[in-house]
């Protein structure tokens, strides 16, 4: 099965829920099961949040963030593309969840999690844009 799609969603919390919203709708039309595709939605779903929480925070309302999403061989892949200032979220590191919660730094959790749950994540700086491709198999419901 080959399918894909672009999808355009502002820089904004309503974009977030866009962007949920419509990636549900591609993989029920492509008869994914929620069991197969909840890493997908959780993966989207932090990266938007780190996006706007961080990388559009305080500019003009307007920003949109670009989506491919592409389904093939029973693998997802979906490059988020932005023009936030540049941060390579692989550079970040790992939060030491060993330690008491009261001598972790804050942040971190959403990237690390991300990475966890995706086969492959891969960020490019291309021209003025973050281009933060993840990709993973999907997984069979128990």
């Amino acid at each position: 099965m080959e399918a894909s799609q672009r999808l355009l969603v502002p820089g904004s919390q309503e974009g977030i829920r866009q962007a949920a919203e419509r990636f549900d709708a591609f993989s029920a039309a492509h008869g994914l099961s929620q069991g197969e595709v909840w890493p997908f939605q959780v993966a989207l779903d932090e990266t938007l949040s780190n996006i706007i929480g961080h990388g559009l925070h305080g500019r003009a309302p307007g920003a949109q963030i670009e989506i491919e999403l592409r389904l093939h061989d029973r693998e997802i892949e979906m490059l988020i593309v932005d023009d936030a200032p540049p941060f390579n979220p692989l550079d970040a590191a790992t939060p030491d969840t060993n330690l008491p919660v009261e001598d972790r730094q804050v942040g971190g959790l959403g990237i690390a999690l991300v990475r966890k749950l995706m086969e492959v994540v891969e960020y490019e700086r291309r021209g003025d844009q973050n281009r933060l491709r993840l990709r993973r198999k999907l997984m069979e419901e128990a």
